[in-house]
């Protein structure tokens, strides 16, 4: 298990709330949240800033290209870290 830094935990925030990270990552995202106040904060607010958008934009479609360059951003970050 790796130990995670706050920073390392926010970047791995929306993938979890998308229940997208599994296996190792979200291990060490679980651990961390157990220790980490600051954190759980953040991920409150960041989940109520997730049903937001998708509340306000569900009836948006995202075009493709958009979806397929923001994914490839995020896991480049999410690789970096």
């Amino acid at each position: 298990m790796r130990v995670l830094s706050c920073e390392q935990a926010m970047k791995l925030f929306f993938a979890y709330l998308d229940r997208a990270l599994a296996g190792a990552p979200l291990e060490d995202l679980e651990a961390h949240m157990e220790t980490c106040l600051s954190c759980c904060d953040k991920l409150a607010f960041s989940r109520q800033l997730d049903a937001f958008i998708k509340t306000r934009f569900a009836e948006v479609a995202v075009p493709d290209e958009l979806e397929s360059r923001v994914r490839q951003a995020l896991d480049r970050a999410s690789m970096e870290s």
